[in-house]
């Protein structure tokens, strides 16, 4: 009986053993010890397209630290298209990025089809500036723009 008992508790152990050994292996302590401090940035702006036209220029709140907007989505109903004649983005240091005569539908992502991320730096505003045109079948309707650091 007790020989039974003392069998148990060496294989619970060598179980909990494995098991912690595991944990240790594939998370590192600092990643156990530290919190998660990476937070999502979205940003939207909306315009109405009228006419088959819109344009943006806006400035955004200040952002709190060095940023890489990495996508820059545009959502329209299902069925328009249209043409971004020009889009720049601006952060707080200056410097710019933008492209021009972009044919786009729903769901395109306007940094993807210009080329690639934007980097802004921390402690200020983004100046986002835009206009489309051509825009059909609804020549009235309104598009969404969500700048994103993710994917």
């Amino acid at each position: 009986m007790i020989m039974n008992s003392l069998k148990k508790s060496v294989r619970l152990t060598k179980i909990l053993a494995f098991a912690l050994s595991f944990l240790i292996f594939c998370f590192s302590t600092e990643a156990i010890a530290a919190p998660s401090t990476l937070a999502t940035l979205i940003i939207t702006e909306k315009a109405a397209i009228t006419e088959g036209k819109f344009s943006i220029d806006t400035t955004t709140t200040p952002l709190p630290a060095t940023t890489v907007i990495r996508s820059a989505k545009l959502f329209l109903p299902v069925g328009e298209t249209g043409t971004i004649n020009k889009i720049k983005i601006t952060g707080p240091n200056g410097l710019e990025f933008g492209c021009q005569d972009i044919k786009v539908k729903n769901g395109v992502d306007l940094i993807k089809a210009c080329g690639g991320p934007a980097v802004l730096e921390a402690g200020g505003a983004i100046t986002y500036v835009a206009e489309g045109s051509n825009f059909a079948p609804k020549l009235n309707t309104k598009l969404k723009v969500v700048l994103s650091d993710e994917f």
